[in-house]
């Protein structure tokens, strides 16, 4: 693995808010966007999971967007049963909770297992139908923030460059 892989790829931030509606309106007043909004957890909203193996399981939902912020892509969740988001809120009030990184198929376990050994584990991890692969790492071992990589497969990588997974 080159140094800095895959954490020298951010994709995205996941920003926990409590008003979905009040930020996008905070944030488009700011020149941030266009906004894609979806609900996480709804079939066919573009985030289908084929299993999540983490607190909240399949039964997670959330009002999500996301937008553009010059070459960074953010992803607002305002929860409505996910229980990471809503105990981020509760401890730590808004503000970015997860740094996505996107990484290859190769570099998906390989990273998995290197961090592993530093002793930084998984919270959480799920697979979507289209094959993409997600893991959250431990927030208490990088710094209070949620590391979160995902795999994608190659056809998939034109998309994560465009405005994160769920814009075609």
């Amino acid at each position: 693995m080159l140094p800095g892989l895959p954490f020298a790829n951010m994709s995205h931030l996941g920003w926990a808010v409590r008003d979905l509606d009040k930020t996008i309106k905070t944030f488009e007043d700011l020149g941030l966007g266009p906004w894609r909004r979806y609900m996480l957890g709804e079939t066919g909203a573009g985030h289908d999971f084929e299993n999540r193996d983490y607190e909240g399981g399949m039964e997670q939902r959330a009002k999500v967007a996301l937008g553009r912020w010059g070459a960074i892509i953010i992803e607002l969740f305002e929860p409505i049963y996910m229980p990471i988001v809503e105990k981020f809120l509760e401890t730590k009030g808004e503000g970015i909770w997860h740094f996505g990184y996107a990484v290859s198929r190769e570099q998906f376990d390989a990273t998995l297992a290197e961090v592993k050994k530093k002793g930084i584990e998984v919270i959480g991890q799920a697979q979507y139908k289209n094959g993409v692969r997600m893991a959250f790492l431990d927030p208490s071992k990088t710094g209070g923030i949620v590391f979160q990589l995902h795999d994608c497969t190659p056809e998939m990588e034109d998309i994560f460059d465009t405005i994160g997974m769920m814009v075609g």
